[in-house]
């Protein structure tokens, strides 16, 4: 089963404590004004980032588009996933998290003994832009969430480049600065996800840059090799016990809203509980198709005791015709859940697929074999069945190094389950898992998944100079079809197999 850190502390009593006047506020603007009722002197960094680390862990099980984009869900209560809509999140954390955490490494920042604070910090901030830039692409960094005494009321919208280079750096800085030295003052308690081990947070650090070393190979293979070179065979997460987990409390917990969200729509009784659970068509597919013993450990049947996943964009005639979908299990409504920040797994993968493209040594199926069993072991799948599944053709990698990268990304895909953001992110890299789409019309992204995230419509009047710039900067526009920086591999998106044909699960 997974191996999760025992935080000392409940969720609830910390959050508890985090009841004080934040200077969190709703737009640039604001955000960018000091608010008067709070300064630097009255914040406690330990709070700050317990509310950080818990929130925006929380939000890793996105349940609503991003999940239908992922193809892990497939909700029944949604319409036309493919048409414009507006996107507020997670454009919103700016306000939810990268102000909090900005103002702890400013208070952090002249304290020798606060160096580890400090770059902890700068890690997790690293980890939100991560996902906003993905989302987005060009978007304010350098100019937000100054200090009270150094505000910019309309911030400039950097580059992706310039904000991924940065962020590689920001890594490579923080994880330096790291010190196991007792005169370290830590989070302690207040760090939820590595109860303040500073060694947990280098490993951690290293591993998330060798992600991001990735994710720009297509866009500037320099950047990439440097980056990779650099960690490849540093301290990184390299076994479950180490995995980056933020596990929710149980049903006993004081506070609900410190429980899995999933659990909290059915304990209110939220009518689009049943709906937010639905499988997705490309989860189910590869499950299936390779024989995976995980299939009966992330999915329960139909009530016709059949494996289907559902599939976004369907005519009213193709719903007609398309049976009921199988549900996530169990595990992913229990009260206790793990948010997946990056695991062992993922890191083997991300190793095997260097490797593959020539960034680095070693034996790409090895890491291969490794990211699936670390996988597999985290939900107790069992030992025998690990074994028989390294034996079959999808456990071995095989064929040309384009199909060899598509079984890498595909089984990272199954082991990331949960993880919309990221897996979005790495189809639209990559290209996979390939994803079948229904007939109903979407010229908004060409029948294809977005390529980004159109900005949110507030921005257009709060910072309209900022946008605008960024928007003429896109090759379309502020389009979902338009590409990021980072969006730059040839051929892609590639079309599912069944493409065209109805019904894809036959």
């Amino acid at each position: 089963m997974k191996t999760v850190i025992k935080i000392p502390i409940t969720l609830s009593v910390l959050i508890a404590l985090l009841c004080i006047p934040l200077s969190c506020t709703d737009g640039f603007e604001e955000l960018n004004t000091n608010p008067k009722l709070i300064t630097d002197d009255d914040i406690k960094p330990s709070l700050l980032f317990t509310r950080v680390l818990k929130e925006s862990g929380f939000d890793i099980l996105n349940v609503g588009r991003i999940g239908e984009f992922s193809s892990y869900i497939k909700r029944g209560d949604s319409g036309n996933m493919l048409a414009l809509t507006d996107f507020s999140e997670p454009f919103n954390y700016y306000t939810a998290y990268i102000e909090n955490l900005a103002a702890i490494i400013r208070l952090t920042a002249d304290d020798p003994e606060m160096r580890n604070q400090n770059a902890m910090a700068r890690i997790w901030k690293v980890w939100v832009y991560h996902r906003m830039t993905d989302a987005y692409g060009d978007i304010p960094y350098t100019e937000v969430a100054t200090s009270f005494d150094d505000i910019v009321l309309y911030p400039k919208y950097d580059t992706q480049e310039s904000i991924y280079v940065d962020m590689l750096k920001e890594l490579k800085e923080a994880a330096s600065a790291l010190s196991t030295s007792s005169e370290q003052k830590g989070f302690g308690a207040a760090d939820v996800l590595f109860a303040g081990d500073a060694d947990s947070w280098k490993r951690f650090a290293n591993s998330l840059r060798l992600r991001l070393a990735l994710r720009v190979r297509y866009a500037d293979e320099t950047m990439a090799q440097q980056n990779v070179g650099d960690v490849f065979s540093s301290s990184l997460i390299a076994n479950n016990d180490q995995n980056a987990v933020i596990t929710s409390e149980g049903p006993d917990a004081a506070d609900l809203s410190n429980t899995n969200p999933l659990y909290q729509e059915v304990v209110n009784g939220n009518p689009g509980a049943g709906s937010s659970i639905s499988a997705g068509l490309a989860l189910v597919e590869n499950l299936l198709n390779n024989d995976d013993p995980r299939l009966t450990i992330y999915l329960e049947p139909n009530n016709d005791l059949e494996y289907i996943g559902g599939a976004i964009n369907l005519t009213a005639e193709e719903k007609a015709l398309y049976p009921q979908s199988s549900k996530w299990s169990q595990y992913f409504r229990n009260a206790t859940y793990d948010f997946n920040v990056i695991q062992a797994s993922e890191v083997n993968f991300l190793k095997a697929e260097a490797v593959l493209a020539g960034m680095a040594t070693g034996d790409a199926n090895e890491f291969y074999q490794n990211g699936i069993t670390l996988a597999m072991q985290q939900y107790g799948v069992d030992p025998a069945d690990i074994t028989a599944f390294l034996s079959s053709p999808a456990g071995i990698l095989s064929g040309t190094d384009e199909e060899k990268l598509e079984m890498i990304i595909t089984q990272k895909y199954l082991a990331l389950i949960g993880d919309s953001y990221e897996v979005f992110a790495e189809h639209r890299r990559t290209g996979y898992p390939r994803v079948w789409i229904g007939s109903e019309p979407a010229a908004e992204t060409n029948n294809a998944l977005p390529r980004r995230l159109p900005y949110p419509l507030i921005e257009y009047n709060l910072n309209a100079q900022g946008v605008e710039g960024a928007a003429g900067r896109l090759t379309g526009g502020d389009k979902m079809k338009s590409r990021i920086w980072w969006d730059a591999k040839a051929g892609v998106p590639f079309a599912h197999p069944k493409q065209g044909t109805f019904p894809p699960y036959e």
